[in-house]
């Protein structure tokens, strides 16, 4: 992977207009919002856990030619994930030196299906330098990349412009319930510092009732993994019928979905929302990263033992006398 530009501020965003509040749906449902987003990721860390730990995935449930390896659509021969791009913020001028569209989504769904290649195939390959995480974390990239609603935008003031318009919030909803499907955001920029994607994605998880990830290339922030480019998954929580779905005879076929269809979703125009994160969601990101970091070590490594999956990494840097970080500082 190419190295990363310096880390250089970026440019205030513009001011919010000042027609734009949130009412009072958004103050009065926020506890609920927080209280179901807690009770359906603790859901979804047992299913984790039980694909895990108590009756894990084996190796070898998919093909190395499956789709969610490959991730090819069967019907068209090309990349499925282009087809379910369900929505693409306007790029404005100062954004022509920012990498194109199609080149994010395809690397971004490359890196995730290289996940699932490395649970396929004759041979296993031990936990180690070569497969981090178990097969049922792989599996969940699987579904996480081929079935996702893909989202495409600038930066996260430019998403949080689009998710904090209320029609927005409401086409997205829709999709998910009309399709059962899991929502893949990616951004275009490479060059954002930790507290600006912890503060996005943490509004994210206090405008929607689903768990957000920040993935991406600036270090572990938060919960998140490394990607190559900023992308946060909302868990909707529809993976599981998906990945559930490999332990039954012929699973591995109907878990394929079809691309979702074309210009149904997301058919307006749209951007009327704030750009900025709201105090509540400040707090939250403030809370979540400082129980992370008195975790250690572990970091943000929830389902494996980070200590031991790690141990290379980790030996290496500590002969180089490079620090440990465990999380990005925000």
């Amino acid at each position: 992977m190419t190295a990363l530009p310096p880390l250089t501020p970026r440019p205030d965003p513009p001011p919010m207009p000042r027609r734009h509040r949130d009412g009072p749906g958004y103050w009065l449902g926020l506890p609920w919002r927080w209280l179901y987003q807690m009770a359906h990721n603790g859901h979804g860390i047992v299913r984790v856990l039980d694909i895990t730990r108590l009756r894990p995935l084996p190796h070898g449930l998919v093909p190395p030619d499956h789709p969610w390896a490959t991730g090819l659509d069967p019907a068209t021969g090309t990349y499925v994930w282009h087809a379910n791009v369900l929505y693409r913020s306007p790029r404005g001028p100062a954004e022509d030196g920012l990498p194109m569209d199609d080149f994010v989504v395809t690397k971004t769904g490359q890196f995730l299906a290289g996940r699932v290649t490395l649970s396929t195939g004759p041979d296993e390959l031990p936990v180690g330098p070569r497969r981090r995480m178990p097969h049922g974390i792989n599996s969940i990239h699987g579904t996480s990349h081929y079935n996702s609603g893909w989202l495409v935008f600038t930066d996260f003031a430019d998403a949080l412009a689009r998710l904090t318009d209320r029609r927005f919030r409401a086409e997205l909803r829709r999709f998910v319930r009309e399709e059962g499907r899991e929502v893949l955001m990616v951004f275009r920029i490479r060059n954002y510092h930790p507290r600006e994607y912890a503060d996005f994605v943490c509004a994210v998880r206090t405008l929607f009732p689903w768990f957000c990830n920040a993935n991406g290339p600036r270090g572990r922030v938060l919960w998140g993994n490394a990607a190559p480019f900023a992308a946060a998954n909302q868990i909707t929580g529809r993976w599981i019928a998906d990945v559930y779905a490999l332990k039954r005879p012929g699973g591995r076929d109907c878990v394929v979905r079809p691309a979702v269809e074309r210009r149904k979703y997301f058919r307006g125009e749209y951007g009327g929302g704030r750009r900025h994160a709201r105090w509540p969601e400040k707090l939250l990101a403030w809370a979540t990263y400082w129980r992370i970091r008195l975790r250690g070590g572990k970091g943000g490594m929830f389902f494996i033992d980070r200590t031991r999956v790690y141990a290379d990494q980790l030996d290496r840097r500590q002969r180089n006398g490079v620090a440990d970080g465990p999380i990005a500082r925000l």
